[in-house]
């Protein structure tokens, strides 16, 4: 979906995940040192606002400028740095500690790439956190995008992740309406170096 297609759904339903983050979010991170963040396709802000409140220093990027408006809205302090941009080509300013990537379908070779690049940009010790529709949804579970190229599976995040430190890749159910969604999490981040004496 292009940018023109998420301003407009944006415009007709403002808020459309509720201010909270994801609670595997929120689960994956409590009590994590907060340090610099990158929330990529951050929609409206919530994760990126949740994390700001636990004191990270956020920069959050999405291509739809009507949600960067509402988001920057929503963060009256100015106390995040709000970007409208792609998230496929984005050069950040300088090392994270952790990168978000929340909810972004793309089609799996690209979002194959993205998490690879992302998790570069990674200070040692930092990670990075996919959560995302899994195509298992698609098949037997609830909500999420209709589109099974864009879904990606266990087998599909695997080859993103060579090479780094993979904390957690698993399916994550959550309840939703009266059914099941199934997401899909990666949480992974550079090997940190052995000090030499």
């Amino acid at each position: 979906m292009d940018a023109a297609a998420w301003d407009e759904r944006y415009r007709d339903r403002p808020d459309p995940w509720g201010g909270e983050p994801a609670e595997t979010v929120r689960q994956r991170l409590a009590g994590a040192s907060p340090g610099q963040a990158v929330d990529l396709a951050c929609g409206d802000g919530r994760h990126a606002r949740w994390l700001a409140r636990q004191g990270w220093r956020v920069t959050a990027v999405d291509h739809s400028e009507v949600a960067i408006e509402q988001a920057r809205a929503k963060d009256p302090d100015g106390r995040i740095d709000w970007r409208v941009g792609d998230v496929t080509n984005l050069v950040p300013d300088g090392a994270a500690d952790l990168v978000l990537i929340s909810f972004l379908h793309l089609p799996i070779p690209q979002l194959q790439a993205l998490i690879a690049t992302a998790a570069r940009w990674l200070d040692p010790g930092g990670r990075l956190l996919y959560l995302g529709h899994s195509i298992d949804n698609h098949h037997r579970g609830t909500g999420g995008p209709p589109d099974p190229t864009i879904l990606p599976g266990i087998a599909d995040l695997a080859p993103a992740a060579r090479g780094l430190r993979v904390d957690a890749l698993e399916h994550v159910l959550r309840q939703q309406g009266d059914g099941t969604a199934i997401d899909i999490l990666l949480e992974c981040g550079p090997w940190e170096q052995p000090e030499h004496h």
